[in-house]
C-alpha cells in the first residue's frame, strides 16, 4: 500500500509540474477508484495534501513577485466561506444520509472532472483571444501616438469586479468543499476574462496564492470533522515533491499543446466512470 501510494504522488506530482494545472485534478478519483479510499475520506485528504502543495508553490510565487494579492483577497472572500458551506454540506448529508453521501460525492466529482477537461481545452482559446486584444490596442494605441490607454475608473472596476470576483471565488470554493476538484482550472480561466492585463505568470501565482487559503479553510473542516487521512497525504507527499520537480524539468521537452489535450481526455473519461 505505502509504495503504491508514493508511487501515485509521484505520478500527480510530475503531472502536475509538467502541464503547471489539471494534474492534480485526478487525485481524488484515483484515490476512489484505484485506492478503494471511501470519497468523503478522499476529498479531506485531497485538501490537506492541496493546501500543502499550494502553500510551497506560493512561496515560490511570492519571492518571484507574481502574485496580485488584491484579487487573491477579492477570490477568498466568496470562496472561503464557500467551501465552508460546502464541506458543511457534505457533514451534514454524511450524518443524515450515511454512506448515501458517497454517492452523492462520486457523482459530483465526476461533472466537476468534466467541466475541467472542457477548460483545459478551452484555456489556450481563450489566451490567444485575450493576447490577441491586448496587441490591438498596444497597436491602436501606437497608430494614433497616444500611450495605451488605463482602465477606466468606473464602477465596473471600483464595484462589480471585485463582486463578480467574489462570486467566481464562492462557486469554485463550493465546489471545492464539495469535491476539492478543479480550483485552478476554474480560477485561471475565469481571471483571464476578468484580468485581461494580467500577465500568465500573474494569472498562475495569483492563483496558487489563492488556492492555499481556500484549502486551508476546506482542510480544518474536514480536520474537525475527522475525515482526513494523515498518512496517506505524507506518503503523497514523499512522492510528489521529487515528481513535480522532475515534471517541471521535462516540461520544456514536452509541448503543451501535447499534453493537455491528453489530459483533457483522460480527465473525461474518468470523471463519466464516476458517473
Amino acid at each position: 500500500m505505502d509504495y503504491r501510494v508514493s508511487l501515485i504522488g509521484l505520478f500527480i506530482g510530475f503531472l502536475v509540474g509538467l502541464t503547471g494545472m489539471g494534474g492534480g485534478a485526478l487525485l481524488a478519483p484515483i484515490m476512489i477508484l484505484v485506492l478503494k479510499v471511501p470519497p468523503i475520506w478522499a476529498v479531506g485528504t485531497d485538501n490537506a495534501y492541496s493546501a500543502i502543495t499550494k502553500a510551497l508553490g506560493s512561496i515560490v510565487h511570492f519571492r518571484q513577485k507574481s502574485v496580485n494579492i488584491k484579487i487573491a483577497l477579492w477570490l477568498a472572500c466568496g470562496s472561503v466561506p464557500a467551501t465552508v458551506v460546502g464541506v458543511s454540506i457534505v457533514q451534514y448529508m454524511r450524518k443524515h444520509l450515511g454512506n448515501a453521501i458517497n454517492d452523492v460525492i462520486v457523482h459530483t466529482i465526476g461533472f466537476t472532472l468534466l467541466l475541467v477537461a472542457i477548460l483545459l481545452v478551452a484555456k489556450p482559446i481563450v489566451m490567444r483571444r485575450v493576447a490577441r486584444k491586448q496587441f490591438e490596442e498596444a497597436k491602436q494605441a501606437l497608430v494614433s501616438g497616444q500611450p495605451a490607454p488605463a482602465e477606466n475608473i468606473s464602477r465596473w472596476y471600483t464595484r462589480y469586479r471585485p463582486l463578480v470576483t467574489a462570486l467566481v471565488g464562492a462557486i469554485v470554493g463550493l465546489l471545492v468543499g464539495l469535491t476539492s476538484v478543479g480550483s485552478g482550472t476554474l480560477i485561471i480561466v475565469a481571471l483571464a476574462f476578468l484580468f485581461p492585463r494580467l500577465a500568465s505568470k500573474e494569472l498562475v501565482g495569483t492563483d496558487i496564492s489563492h488556492a492555499v487559503m481556500l484549502h486551508i479553510a476546506a482542510t480544518l473542516v474536514y480536520f474537525n470533522a475527522g475525515t482526513i487521512n494523515w498518512q496517506l497525504v505524507g506518503l503523497l507527499l514523499l512522492g510528489s515533491l521529487p515528481g513535480v520537480f522532475l515534471g517541471s524539468r521535462l516540461s520544456k521537452y514536452i509541448p503543451d499543446r501535447v499534453m493537455r489535450p491528453i489530459l483533457a481526455v483522460v480527465l473525461a473519461l474518468s470523471g463519466w466512470k464516476l458517473i
